[in-house]
Formats: C-alpha cells, sequence, structure tokens
C-alpha cells in the first residue's frame, strides 16, 4: 500500500475514534452502543507493506538525509522537509489535511484528503515528514509496519508511553525467538536489535491517549535502501540494519506468516484477544 494511503488510513481512523467520544462521552461500549459508536471507537491493529518511501519524525534533523550534502538541490529540499514549514511547500504529513464530512466512509475521507507533494531521494524513492516520534527510516518492499491504534485508558492497558514502548520492543522480542533469532533492546536507543543491527524501528505517537504509528520489522528487506549515502538510519551513526532474512542467512518465512505470529505476540503481551478485521483498499 501506498505509504501516504496508510497513513491517511490511520488518522481517520483516530479521528473518528475521537469524534465518537467526544460525541458519546457519557457511554462506554457495551452490547446496546450505537452502530456508530462501536464502528470506531475500537481498538485496531493495521498492519502493513509499504511502497518505498522514507519518511522523517516530527523532529528529525534534515542532516540525516545524507544524499542532501551534494545534491543541487540540497537547500529547497531542507526547507521543504523542515520542521518549520508548513502549507503547499511542505512535504508534511499530519492532521490539518484531514477533512471529515458527516455520514462518508473512511474511503471517502481518504479519498478528499488533498496530498502534498513528495520531495525525492537520488534513488526516485519519495520523502515525507511525518508525525511520529523518531528521526528517519525507510519503508518498502518485504518489511512489515504494524500499526496499533490502542486507546491506553482502558484496561488492560496503562496510561504511560514508556510501558507502551517497551510492550511493543517485547512483541517484536517475542516473534523473532520464534525464528530463533535473539533480539535485543538498546539502554540508550530504541526499538530491537540483533547484535549491533537495528531489525525493528519504532516510531509512535499519540492523541488523548489513543496510539497511532508504530513499528516496522524487516523481513526480507532490500537493506540497500538503509545505505549511509542516502541516509543515517534513525539518526544513529556507526550502527546498521539487518532483518530476518538477513539474520537466518536466507530463507526468510513469508511476509504474510509473520503477521500472524505478530498478531500472536500482540495478543500475548498485551493480553488482549484479537478478531480478525477487514481488508484495507
Amino acid at each position: 500500500m501506498d505509504y501516504v494511503r496508510g497513513w491517511a488510513y490511520q488518522q481517520c481512523y483516530l479521528d473518528r475514534r475521537l469524534r465518537v467520544q467526544r460525541e458519546h462521552k457519557h457511554l462506554i461500549p457495551t452490547a446496546d452502543s450505537s452502530p456508530e459508536y462501536d464502528l470506531f471507537d475500537r481498538d485496531r491493529i493495521l498492519l502493513l507493506e509499504h511502497n518505498h518511501v522514507y519518511t522523517l519524525g516530527r523532529g528529525a534533523d534534515e542532516g540525516n538525509l545524507t544524499f542532501l550534502d551534494t545534491h543541487p538541490d540540497g537547500d529547497e529540499i531542507k526547507k521543504r522537509l523542515s520542521r518549520k514549514t508548513r502549507g503547499p511547500e511542505s512535504c508534511r504529513l499530519d492532521a490539518s489535511l484531514l477533512r471529515y464530512v458527516p455520514n462518508s466512509s473512511i474511503q471517502d475521507d481518504i479519498n478528499s484528503i488533498s496530498m502534498p507533494k513528495p520531495v525525492f531521494a537520488p534513488n526516485g524513492v519519495p520523502i515525507y515528514r511525518i508525525d511520529r516520534g523518531g528521526d528517519v527510516t525507510y519503508h518498502g518492499d518485504s518489511q512489515l509496519v504494524v500499526y496499533p491504534i490502542l486507546d491506553l485508558r482502558r484496561d488492560p492497558y496503562k496510561q504511560d508511553l514508556h510501558w507502551y514502548l517497551r510492550c511493543i520492543e517485547e512483541v517484536v522480542i517475542r516473534v523473532l525467538k520464534v525464528y530463533g533469532i535473539e533480539g535485543e533492546r538498546d539502554s540508550i536507543n530504541t526499538g530491537v536489535w540483533v547484535g549491533k543491527n537495528k531489525i525493528a524501528a519504532i516510531g509512535l505517537s499519540s492523541a488523548r491517549w489513543i496510539t497511532t504509528h508504530g513499528f516496522a520489522l524487516n523481513v526480507d528487506t532490500n537493506l540497500d535502501m538503509f545505505d549511509a549515502s542516502i541516509i543515517i538510519p534513525c539518526g544513529i551513526e556507526g550502527r546498521g540494519v539487518t532483518s530476518i532474512a538477513d539474520a537466518l542467512n536466507g530463507s526468510p518465512p513469508s511476509l504474510q506468516e509473520v503477521a500472524s505470529v505478530v498478531l500472536e505476540k500482540v495478543s500475548e503481551v498485551f493480553e488482549v484477544p484479537l478478531q480478525t478485521g477487514e481488508d484495507l483498499i
């Protein structure tokens, strides 16, 4: 799925959920809840494989796009990606782009968004600045991107983003263990690591304790896309990037299999039952 469309799904689900909670703030979900309340005030997990894209988190340094040092339009690209730039010249994806129409579908809301034009890396990959934590990273083929949309105010969760981050790391560590890979936390940097190399990047956001964004797990990802001549992955110098395929020396599991294991481990770590949802288009 195109990255911008995946981002829009998250934001539209979040926006609908916040609207429904404001309108029904005296209610809690029950069997007698209104259809709209039941449809939108629920936790979701989106599992996606994106088209090629580089993204910068809300506080990311454009200097971690290393290709800009020698790019003829480097200054203009930095300006369009700057944390300070707003408006039509910006390459920013944020909630100001949403246009809610009463009684419209999620797909209608997504299709109505006027998306900003990206800038491009030398390899032709688009670049956006987005509203998550973390620095610069890559998404693309054979990488599983997982977006939990959870209301941390509700049991069995905690209103604690540090706790939530550690739970996300634990999910990834347990997934890797299924394949005989030892994933580790780093005392300084977020994410999950295999030795000195990052195998899963984490970038989170929340609004009124409802989470968006999430983690990207490299399954059989083309690691050349993280080349230091283009980006400094996650803004961390001197560390590399790896994948399940790399750790297993080839013959990785399919993305679909890993997605199933991720859901199993999400259920374990967060102690919640899961049910199959709909395919996104």
